[in-house]
C-alpha cells in the first residue's frame, strides 16, 4: 500500500507574494486513517459523525505565490 500523499491547499486569510491576499501551499508526506486513540477521540468529541481521521505526517511544504 502506497501512504504517499500530496496536497494542494490554499486560503484568502493567509498573506501571499508581496502582501497579496491568499496564497496556497503544496504539501507533500504520508498518510493514514485513525480510529481509536487520543487524537481520534478529540476530533470524534468535536465532530460525533466521525468514524475515522486521515492523519497527514507532513515531510515537506512549499508556499506557492
Amino acid at each position: 500500500m502506497n501512504r504517499e500523499i500530496t496536497i494542494s491547499v490554499g486560503s484568502k486569510n493567509v498573506s501571499g507574494y508581496k502582501d497579496y491576499p491568499g496564497t496556497g501551499f503544496i504539501v507533500k508526506g504520508t498518510a493514514g486513517f485513525i480510529d481509536s486513540g487520543d487524537e481520534f477521540q478529540m476530533m470524534k468529541d468535536k465532530f460525533s459523525f466521525l468514524n475515522r481521521v486521515l492523519e497527514v505526517n507532513v515531510t515537506k511544504a512549499k508556499q506557492m505565490l
